[in-house]
């Protein structure tokens, strides 16, 4: 392996050096080894596995739980309060992990995690179970944010991109499962498919106590400075302007009509508090450029800003499609939730082969803008033909071809981002950095679902009522989500 490390090699792709930082020591070593270090590394990754199984698995066992509660109504807040806790918490956790001691941080999301699972699994009313979806993708988020930052700390630059590169494999392997595992408890009960996180809880949280180093990034700066200096103004227009716009694209077309005037108010409020956000970091109104929770001075700088762009289109490429290609088969071929799950085998297989492709040669190699280049060309192919040439009789074998492709591309640098960053800002930066790249991923993530979603949702409901015109509305709606499964084989 070559002895330069990844930040000397990144300069090799005409990156700037950090200001007024020194060259990475080439004796750099990691302080965790032995047994302590594959403790550390299998049980955070674990978290990382149980968020992103979570974060699907309710797609399997949502009519189930809008059926149990009588709320067909409520039934995009199971997604959509998911995607809020975690979007909307995706800045504030960047701050948090800048100013307190990661390990406690990471503890304390995970606590959050279970305590909302089982508040899930528990849960009397529909809306007690809205409200639970939403503090388990806060916590979630917390989680995900820890492990890259937990890993980041403590390892070296050069092995940092393959260890980072790993959370993208755990992810795709629980976003997969997800289907399956709820479509298994689905046929029993949807309340384990939340207490089953329970399970993971009794042996992580005791494990991490022990195996992760504490670091407090701010020694000296007492608990309450700490507390004094935090952006709230921030984070409560942030919390609100993510909300606000989560709720309008997901809403509309499905509780409401695209011209209701809920749906328009909801865009508006949403514009309105952007604005007030970005005017209040920009002028730093209530807060510092230190404190501030947007790190706005990155955009100034090149690669950070497209960086942030990559990131978020891959999220906007890789995540429909890992929702969508099984709903295709389920509505065009009548898989159930298992069968249509393993169809979607060659996206994610070759998505980790790609991501783990990407951290081990990234870390060799240090060069990284052919990875960006030539991913990107590979995940546009598939994603312009999914939306042109795929139809009902379109056989499955030419979708299998473009999911490999796909995954492939979209594998190549999908996590590239996170070891990237670190790379080309300054090490009292690299919190900030990684909250900038989490926030591009979610928000990809989240806009590519919330669209998708409801262009599916309308696009269907359109056509339906076309071939049903005597078929009341809201039944319609009911076959589109899901929770009417069995009226189609009533009708004649």
């Amino acid at each position: 392996m070559p002895d330069s490390s990844i930040v000397q090699r990144l300069a090799d792709d005409k990156t700037p050096e950090p200001p007024n930082e020194s060259a990475q020591d080439f004796q750099e070593k990691r302080q965790i080894r032995g047994v302590r270090w594959c403790l550390f590394l299998s049980s955070t990754l674990t978290g990382s596995f149980i968020y992103a199984l979570d974060n699907t698995i309710v797609a399997n066992i949502a009519p189930a739980i809008v059926n149990h509660f009588d709320s067909v109504e409520n039934l995009p807040w199971l997604s959509v309060g998911f995607m809020i806790g975690g979007v909307a918490m995706v800045l504030i956790y960047g701050k948090l992990y800048a100013l307190f001691d990661s390990k406690w941080l990471y503890i304390a999301s995970t606590v959050i995690f279970m305590a909302a699972s089982a508040l899930c699994g528990a849960a009397p009313t529909m809306n007690a179970e809205i409200v639970g979806r939403v503090f388990a993708g806060a916590g979630g988020n917390g989680m995900y944010f820890g492990i890259l930052a937990l890993l980041s700390t403590n390892t070296t630059s050069r092995e940092r991109p393959q260890y980072l590169s790993l959370t993208g494999l755990v992810w795709g392997l629980g976003t997969v499962l997800g289907p399956i595992v709820g479509g298994g408890f689905e046929r029993y009960t949807w309340r384990w498919a939340f207490y089953i996180n329970l399970l993971f809880g009794a042996i992580l949280i005791p494990t991490y106590i022990f195996v992760i180093p504490s670091r407090d990034p701010m020694p000296g700066v007492s608990f309450r400075q700490k507390l004094s200096g935090f952006d709230w103004v921030g984070s409560l227009l942030n919390v609100a302007s993510f909300t606000t716009l989560v709720m309008a694209i997901n809403f509309g077309g499905t509780l409401y009509a695209w011209n209701s005037g809920p749906i328009i108010a909801l865009f508006i409020v949403s514009g309105a508090l952007w604005a007030l956000f970005v005017i209040q970091q920009g002028l730093m109104f209530a807060t510092s450029r230190q404190n501030r929770l947007l790190p706005m001075h990155l955009f100034k700088q090149k690669e950070p800003t497209l960086l942030f762009i990559a990131c978020a289109a891959v999220g906007m490429v890789t995540y429909p499609s890992v929702y969508y290609i099984p709903i295709y088969f389920q509505f065009t071929r009548g898989d159930d939730a298992i069968r249509s799950a393993v169809r979607l085998l060659p996206l994610i297989f070759l998505l980790i082969v790609g991501i783990q492709s990407n951290g081990v040669m990234m870390s060799r190699l240090g060069y990284y803008k052919p990875w960006y280049l030539i991913g990107s060309i590979l995940a546009l192919i598939p994603a312009i033909m999914f939306s042109t040439i795929v139809n009902t009789p379109t056989r499955p074998s030419i979708l299998y071809g473009l999911e490999v492709v796909l995954g492939l591309g979209a594998g190549s640098y999908t996590q590239a981002a996170f070891g990237v960053i670190q790379a080309v800002t300054t090490p009292s930066e690299a919190a900030d950095g990684l909250a900038l790249m989490l926030l591009a991923q979610l928000t990809g993530m989240t806009l590519g679902l919330s669209t998708t979603g409801a262009v599916f949702v309308n696009v269907a409901q359109n056509g339906l009522f076309k071939l049903l015109p005597n078929l009341p509305r809201d039944q319609v709606s009911q076959i589109v989500s899901g929770t009417s499964s069995g009226l189609l084989k009533t009708l004649p």
